[in-house]
C-alpha cells in the first residue's frame, strides 16, 4: 500500500481471497481431509484479518481497537506455521500413497489416531507456538501504519520460536514433494490403475493436492530464508540479535520506555525506508492471496461445486416462486407448433413449465 499499492486494492484483494478460499468448504464438507481444510483456514484467517487492519489504519496508527490487536497479533505468528503443517501433513500422505500404490484397509481406531496426529500438527502446533511467543514478546503489540498490528520479537530465542517451526516444515515439504513426484511418474501405469479403482482419492483429486503441497515449497521457502538471512546481517540493529538475558529483561528493559504493557506505533514513513521492510509487507499481503486464488481454482471449479454454485443461485428464486425451465434432451413433435409461413417451428413450451 503505502505508495505501492493504491487504496482501497488491498483490502478489496484480501476479502475476495477470504472469500475464495473457503467457499470450496461448504460443500466438501466430508470429502477434504482435515490438512486441506486447515490450509484453507489459515489462509483465510490471515486475510481476513489484513482486510481488516489495512481498512482501520489506513493513513494512522491510532490505538482504537486493542482487543482485536490482541488476538491478530498471537494468530499472526501462528497462521505461518498452520498453512505449512497442513502442506506438509499432504505432502507425506502423497508419499505413503505414491510408495504403498495400494488400498490400506484401517481399522477405525487407526483412523481416529491419524485424525489426531494431523489435527496435532496443524493445528496444535500452531497454538503451542502462540503460546510460547509470550518468552519473546517485549511489547503487548505494535501498530505500522498501513498494515495494521503485529507482534513485536526480541533475542535470539526468537529465531527458535519465530523461524524454526516453519522452516523445518517447509524443508519436510522440499524434500516430499520431489520424492513423490519422482515415483509417481517411475510407476506411472501402477498409480493410474491405483487412483481408478481408489474411492477416497483420484487422479484429479491426487493432482490437486501434489499443486498444493508444491506451493510452500516454490513460494514460501526462499522467502523465510531470505528473511532469516537478512535479520543476520542486519546484527545490532535486529532485535532478534540479542541474547535471552531474562525474562524480566525481555517484558521491560528490551527497549527503552517501552515494556509488556506498551503498544508501539510506527508511522508508513519510518518502516517504508527499508527497502526489504516494504517487499516482505508487500509479500505478506498477498502471498495468502495468491494462496486463496490457487486453492479455489483446484477445489471450487470442480463440476460438484459448479452444481453447488447454481443451486444456491438459485435458491432465492425459487422460493420466491420462480421455477427453473426445464428442457428435455429431445423434443417430441407435439411440443412443437408450425408457423403459418412455414419457415420456421415454434415450441409452445413455456418459462414455467
Amino acid at each position: 500500500m503505502y505508495a505501492l499499492t493504491p487504496y482501497p486494492i488491498t483490502p478489496i484483494g484480501n476479502f475476495i481471497g477470504t472469500v475464495l478460499a473457503l467457499l470450496p468448504l461448504l460443500s466438501q464438507i466430508r470429502k477434504l481431509s482435515p490438512a486441506v481444510w486447515g490450509y484453507a483456514v489459515w489462509i483465510a484467517i490471515y486475510d481476513f484479518i489484513t482486510f481488516v487492519d489495512t481498512i482501520i489504519w489506513h493513513n494512522n496508527v491510532n490505538i482504537v481497537v486493542p482487543v482485536w490487536c490482541d488476538i491478530t497479533s498471537k494468530l499472526l505468528t501462528g497462521v505461518p506455521i498452520g498453512t505449512r503443517a497442513c502442506a506438509f501433513i499432504i505432502c507425506l500422505d502423497l508419499f505413503r500413497m505414491t510408495r504403498l500404490r495400494g488400498t490400506i484397509d484401517k481399522s477405525k481406531a487407526q483412523k481416529r489416531r491419524e485424525t489426531i496426529y494431523k489435527l496435532l500438527l496443524t493445528i496444535g502446533l500452531p497454538i503451542l507456538i502462540m503460546a510460547l511467543y509470550i518468552i519473546v514478546q517485549p511489547i503487548r503489540f505494535g501498530i505500522s501504519e498501513e498494515q495494521g498490528c503485529g507482534p513485536g520479537i526480541y533475542s535470539y530465542v526468537g529465531y527458535i520460536i519465530w523461524y524454526a517451526p516453519p522452516i523445518a516444515l517447509s524443508f519436510g515439504c522440499a524434500i516430499l514433494a520431489p520424492l513423490t513426484l519422482r515415483t509417481f511418474l517411475r510407476h506411472r501405469r501402477e498409480m493410474h490403475e491405483f487412483l481408478t479403482n481408489d474411492q477416497d482419492y483420484t487422479y484429479n483429486r491426487y493432482t490437486r493436492l501434489m499443486l498444493i503441497a508444491c506451493l510452500d515449497t516454490i513460494f514460501n521457502l526462499p522467502v523465510i530464508i531470505v528473511g532469516v538471512a537478512v535479520d543476520i546481517l542486519q546484527g545490532g540493529s535486529s532485535p532478534l540479535n540479542y541474547p535471552y538475558v531474562s525474562w524480566k529483561n525481555v517484558h521491560y528493559e528490551a527497549f527503552p520506555g517501552l515494556n509488556l504493557s506498551s503498544i508501539e506505533t510506527i508511522p508508513a514513513s519510518e518502516w517504508s525506508t527499508d527497502k526489504w521492510n516494504v517487499f516482505s509487507t508487500k509479500w505478506n499481503e498477498w502471498v495468502y492471496v495468491f494462496h486463496a486464488v490457487i486453492f479455489f481454482a483446484l477445489f471450487g471449479t470442480t463440476p460438484e461445486m459448479r452444481r453447488y454454485y447454481q443451486r444456491a443461485f438459485w435458491f432465492i428464486p425459487e422460493h420466491c416462486g420462480y421455477k427453473k425451465r426445464s428442457v428435455s434432451e429431445l423434443e417430441t413433435i407435439s411440443d412443437v407448433v408450425f408457423s403459418s409461413n412455414g419457415a420456421q417451428p415454434t415450441s409452445t413450451r413455456t418459462a414455467n413449465e
